[in-house]
């Protein structure tokens, strides 16, 4: 038996209270009898007063006791106890990458997660059951629900957390939804989380961290220079520890070497590392070494090297155009960028005086003035601002306008929708009604101080990058766990009848690629696309994206997640849920309430019986 209000026990002093009023209380009243000198002289009559005696058991006694008890009873609301029941434990367990860091006596948090929960289940009643969750963005549910626990410890050996930093609530409310019908749920985690974080009322926490010291890559980045193809490697490489730490980090390729360098760092340092690395190199894995390392994640990169991806424009502006001049130079600057004929251009630079034809693949922007005649030319409109920008459209990043004169502006017949705006002009608008992704700048850039402003580099760079992420194939080479990666797959990168009856696969390559051993690969099948969706991966190292046996694309994930690296926070507690306040409250719910109420109107009853029974006896000797 449990009691809902232990501290209504404190009752049970009404007890001794009771007996000793029963033990000091006072005699009968002297009386007057006539001739008392016939009672001899020897006869000693008993005084009356205070006087300790022997504990009178009387039905008063009894029934006042019986009542203190009940009353008490009622306080601590008596509960019946779950131990004997069968228990349905839902475990969450934190599945992020620090659980796996290594102390010094060779054991994990993850081990110490599993030794605590098969105690649990060991104690618990025959027949218990578990649920076992792990957390992410994306909650995994890694036995159950409800199986038993030789069950569940099979799929514990498939447990290796890898995860950066997330949030734990909808695993957790995962576990609160299943226990609704009578299950515990116990959040397993290598630190108690913040008291000011959301977290469950009906949860327990159970961290089994310790803290260590760790040596982290915090930042790694592979640029390829495409006049030269010489490739430069960044990284930077953190300390999470209180002593200083001596280590190399090393670059290899296959099983060539490729940089090698040594860093002393300071306790909690950060040091940056810069490597030229030849082209052509395809991976590269980069280690640090010579330092305790208790967590093995954030220790290697895998990086994919660079692939050129040039855009092709066209320029096609009639003799003398305003815009011929500035915008021959702000490709200049841009970078990956050639200067083509129209019929192989990825981008088409005219005049926006003739309306490009409607193609998917064709991409446009049409500069002013819209219309050359002198009168249309000499009713345009200079324009000083304010403008209305777009702010989500990713062409306007950085373009701020800041003093800027809109000149040579014209009424625009077409539709479009407004990308810059000065009241009811359209100054930088996409064109509706065709498949062609066409822009119309209205402006004569010969009346505008645009091309002087730095907007000007900014805006054509921001079309140029919009053009190279729009290019069949993987925009990016590196990514960090959980990163959303798309990438186009247009109709014309392949012929539809070359692909027919073709999967589109991702294949991961399982260990390290500088073995000599042919790497493992996992495959997983990918929903075809114009945009190619690859869900966030929670693993990391290189992956390939294939066509059949065709090659589409190859990327590396990496861990990149400092928070996580942070070992020196890791510690053991545990986090009781809350006590339910309603438990301190005056209730009638319980069986056992009722019980004792019932009981305790009888013992009112049978008071008032001994009361009247008792009065008459002494009405009657009177």
């Amino acid at each position: 038996m449990e009691f809902a209000n232990p501290l209504g026990l404190l009752g049970l002093v009404a007890l001794p209270a009771i007996i000793a009023i029963h033990l000091y209380h006072r005699r009968f009243p002297p009386l007057l009898v006539a001739g008392l000198h016939l009672w001899g002289a020897e006869v000693r009559v008993p005084t009356a007063g205070r006087k300790r005696e022997r504990l009178p058991i009387s039905s008063s006694l009894i029934l006042e006791l019986l009542a203190a008890l009940l009353l008490t009873m009622v306080l601590a609301q008596p509960r019946v106890s779950d131990s004997g029941k069968v228990l349905h434990l839902i475990a969450v367990l934190d599945d992020s990458a620090s659980m796996a860091a290594v102390s010094a006596d060779g054991t994990s948090s993850r081990d110490r997660a599993i030794v605590e929960l098969a105690r649990r289940m060991k104690d618990a009643p025959r027949g218990s059951r578990t649920t076992l969750i792990l957390s992410g963005h994306r909650p995994v549910m890694l036995a159950g629900p409800a199986v038993e626990w030789d069950v569940a410890e099979l799929s514990l050996s498939d447990w290796n957390p890898t995860l950066p930093g997330h949030d734990i609530l909808p695993a957790l409310d995962m576990a609160v939804q299943l226990a609704e019908n009578g299950g515990q749920v116990v959040f397993l985690t290598d630190s108690l989380p913040e008291d000011d974080q959301p977290f469950p009322k009906e949860a327990e926490v159970f961290a089994v961290g310790e803290s260590l010291s760790n040596v982290a890559i915090t930042a790694a980045r592979w640029t390829i220079d495409s006049a030269t193809l010489v490739g430069h490697v960044f990284l930077r490489v953190r300390n999470e520890g209180p002593r200083p730490a001596v280590v190399t980090v090393e670059g290899r390729s296959s099983d060539q070497v490729v940089f090698q360098s040594k860093l002393e760092l300071s306790p909690n340092d950060e040091r940056s590392l810069e490597a030229d690395v030849p082209g052509g190199l395809g991976r590269l894995v980069v280690s640090v070494k010579g330092a305790k390392d208790s967590l093995s994640v954030d220790s290697r990169v895998s990086l994919v090297e660079p692939k050129v991806r040039t855009v092709r424009v066209a320029i096609d502006l009639p003799d003398g155009h305003s815009a011929d001049g500035p915008v021959r130079h702000a490709l200049s600057v841009a970078a990956d960028v050639e200067l083509t004929d129209a019929s192989v251009a990825h981008l088409t630079v005219e005049s926006a005086e003739a309306l490009p034809e409607s193609r998917r693949d064709l991409w446009w922007l049409g500069i002013g003035p819209v219309d050359s005649s002198d009168d249309a030319i000499k009713s345009a409109r200079d324009i000083l601002g304010p403008y209305l920008k777009e702010k989500r459209d990713p062409l306007l990043e950085g373009v701020s306008l800041g003093g800027v004169i809109w000149g040579g502006v014209q009424p625009l017949t077409v539709a479009a929708t407004p990308v810059i705006s000065a009241g009811r002009e359209l100054l930088l608008s996409r064109l509706d009604g065709t498949r062609t992704t066409a822009l119309v700048l209205n402006i004569d850039l010969g009346r505008s101080n645009l091309p002087e402003s730095p907007d000007w580099p900014i805006l054509i760079n921001n079309l140029i990058e919009q053009r190279r992420n729009s290019l069949p194939g993987l925009r990016r080479w590196n990514y960090r766990l959980n990163e959303d990666i798309q990438f186009p797959l247009f109709e014309g990168l392949l012929e539809p009848s070359e692909s027919a009856g073709r999967s589109l696969t991702l294949r991961s390559i399982v260990g390290d690629a500088t073995d000599s051993e042919p790497a493992k690969t996992r495959e997983r099948n990918l929903a075809r696309a114009a945009v190619v969706e690859i869900p966030q991966l929670d693993q990391t190292g290189f992956f390939q994206v294939n066509d059949g046996q065709k090659v589409l694309g190859e990327f590396a994930v990496n861990f990149f997640d400092s928070t996580e690296s942070d070992l020196t926070k890791l510690r053991s507690g545990n986090r009781k849920p809350p006590v339910d306040d309603s438990g301190t409250a005056y209730s009638i719910d319980n069986p056992f309430t009722w019980a004792i109420l019932a009981g305790l109107v009888l013992i009112m009853i049978l008071a008032f019986v001994d009361w009247y029974v008792v009065g008459s006896r002494r009405s009657l000797a009177a």
